[in-house]
């Protein structure tokens, strides 16, 4: 907290690693949304599983309808 007040917000967000973890929340709070919100396996082994499939699934899905996007002339 002192280092917010002294040096300011921003900074203290680059020093703490703020963006990284606000970005990884972002990325499985899509993911949750995108597909099914929940794990449905109990063991850890079986949710590794289920997520990296869930995780090849996404990835499918974005390298078939990303748009091509043609630069202005």
């Amino acid at each position: 907290m002192l280092v917010m007040r002294k040096e300011g917000l921003a900074h203290w967000k680059k020093i703490s690693g703020y963006h990284r973890r606000s970005l990884a929340e972002t990325a499985m709070y899509r993911f949750k949304q995108l597909l099914a919100g929940k794990i449905s396996l109990r063991n850890y082994n079986g949710q590794v599983g289920e997520v990296m499939a869930y995780v090849s699934a996404i990835n499918k899905l974005n390298t078939l309808g990303l748009p091509v996007r043609k630069p202005r002339v």
